[in-house]
């Protein structure tokens, strides 16, 4: 009799530049598009623990091998014939990226290019896979996250509740055809949709008008910590309290639905922003009580829910008072920042504007393997440019250098450097690696050779001597937030050019 699984008996070597990443993949995000190598691996590392174990994995590719203990499952789709990656996409996102560092997301391509250069890549032309005769078959092992192997990274536990919900939907809710493919129970199964079912009260319109646009894109998102919706509604004394019954896979609401989803509002604002009263994972029956006293009062009759309206809208407007008196109490500056951190279209009004008060708006984000560069990144975020000019204006100076180091490496030009100028590139001062830049990376009509250019003319306003003079002179400057400010915008399309800098949404 043949096997189901016969094919898993069988090895087959396919070169690894024909073999496609899986788009669906649960550990990307599915808001996104992921159409290059630089667009999967920049959601593979885009948190720093992702980052550390996927560097792991190259590294240990570099002095091991590549080590073929866990199977690599794909498919051939029917429509075009391409052989798609169902398990193992990280592995062979990282060959992929060994054999062509210039594929690399700006932020990590220095370090795979550096490995890279380390290893025989003949040895990464080919890997032995296991061919599912289609997606279907290969379903079932998708679920097999428990490998001992420390390059195999397991699902987190939403990655895995998505995964479960596309099932679901793809089997039309049959449980017996899930759970022969998850190998889950069909408690476990039902625990699972439940979750997920709560976690989309967010997009019920009496929810989702309760939240600005930062929060519900943060509970909408895939990063969300679903966790602790998980944990909160798993006591009995909250789905009690809040009149919440679980039939099966379904969550019915026996409360007054307003007065529910008001207070279901406040859980997320509190999951989603950082304040003194965050709630996290950290519930425990002690302190439960003091968490569910501490949100709206669910209630069970219309009567009770127009007092409970009555009372939000009291709350709200002691709420708005006493913002206002805090806001007159604070200086203009801190006016600007408070608007930049909390309201998107203020933000984007903030860019390029000399009076802001933070050098770097929080709307952008570094990805960098630097450490240094990240966290002076960051913190130009977070300081006052109008109470610390000084430091931001010797920082800034010192984050150029580390930029253009940073570019360098990344593009693979030290020695050519080093030859032209017959030295170490640690002696080889900043004014002539930006020449070398300038004179033989940037074409004639590439808005950055101006920038240079300008950068390295003394006579002009944000010149390198200015920078330096930040620092080693002992001349006075006018050290404001619109200088500091200016400076930092003439350099941010050399910075966008150097760094991997992307804007998001807070």
């Amino acid at each position: 009799m043949q096997s189901k699984y016969e094919w898993l008996e069988k090895k087959t070597p396919r070169s690894v530049e024909q073999l496609r990443l899986w788009s669906e993949n649960p550990r990307l995000n599915p808001q996104e598009e992921h159409i290059t190598l630089s667009d999967f691996a920049e959601d593979f590392t885009q948190e720093g623990p992702d980052k550390k174990s996927f560097f792991s994995l190259i590294n240990s590719i570099v002095e091991e091998g590549f080590v073929p203990a866990d199977p690599i499952i794909v498919w051939q789709d029917s429509t075009n014939h391409k052989y798609y990656v169902a398990e193992g996409n990280r592995r062979i996102l990282a060959l992929k990226l060994l054999r062509n560092p210039n594929k690399a997301p700006k932020g990590i391509r220095a370090h795979i290019r550096k490995a890279s250069n380390k290893i025989n890549l003949m040895e990464l032309e080919k890997v032995n896979v296991y061919v599912a005769p289609s997606f279907e078959d290969a379903e079932w092992y998708i679920n097999q996250r428990n490998s001992a192997s420390s390059l195999q990274q397991r699902w987190s536990r939403v990655q895995q509740q998505r995964w479960i919900l596309e099932l679901y939907n793809k089997h039309n809710g049959d449980f017996e055809k899930i759970t022969t493919i998850t190998k889950l129970s069909k408690s476990d199964l039902e625990n699972f949709f439940r979750i997920l079912k709560i976690k989309d009260f967010i997009k019920i319109d009496n929810v989702k008008s309760c939240l600005n646009k930062s929060e519900f894109d943060k509970a909408d998102s895939y990063k969300f910590p679903i966790t602790i919706l998980e944990r909160f509604f798993n006591f009995s004394e909250v789905r009690k309290r809040w009149g919440l019954v679980f039939d099966g896979n379904e969550v019915n609401i026996i409360s007054n639905k307003k007065s529910f989803y008001y207070a279901f509002s406040e859980l997320i604002k509190r999951i989603v922003n950082e304040s003194d009263n965050k709630i996290n994972t950290r519930m425990t029956t002690e302190n439960l009580e003091e968490i569910l006293n501490s949100l709206p009062t669910v209630t069970f009759s219309s009567d009770d829910i127009r007092n409970q309206d009555s009372n939000n809208e009291s709350a709200a407007i002691r709420n708005n008072e006493v913002e206002d008196t805090e806001e007159k109490k604070e200086e203009d500056t801190l006016k600007n920042n408070s608007s930049e951190t909390t309201n998107s279209k203020t933000i984007q009004a903030m860019k390029g504007n000399p009076n802001r008060n933070r050098l770097v708006l929080s709307i952008y984000k570094l990805n960098t393997d630097s450490y240094r560069l990240e966290k002076l990144f960051n913190e130009f975020k977070s300081i006052s440019v109008s109470k610390y000019p000084s430091t931001i204006a010797s920082a800034l100076r010192v984050f150029l250098d580390l930029a253009v180091f940073d570019y360098i490496t990344r593009e693979n030009i030290v020695e050519d450097i080093q030859k032209k100028y017959q030295d170490s590139l640690r002696n080889i001062v900043l004014k002539k690696k930006l020449q070398y830049i300038e004179e033989t990376h940037f074409s004639a009509s590439n808005k950055n050779k101006q920038i240079i250019k300008r950068l390295l003319n003394p006579d002009q306003q944000f010149s390198l001597d200015t920078l330096n003079g930040f620092i080693h002179n002992n001349d006075t400057y006018d050290l404001n937030r619109n200088v500091i400010n200016g400076f930092w915008d003439f350099l941010f399309p050399l910075f966008d050019e150097f760094l991997d800098i992307k804007e998001v949404d807070v």
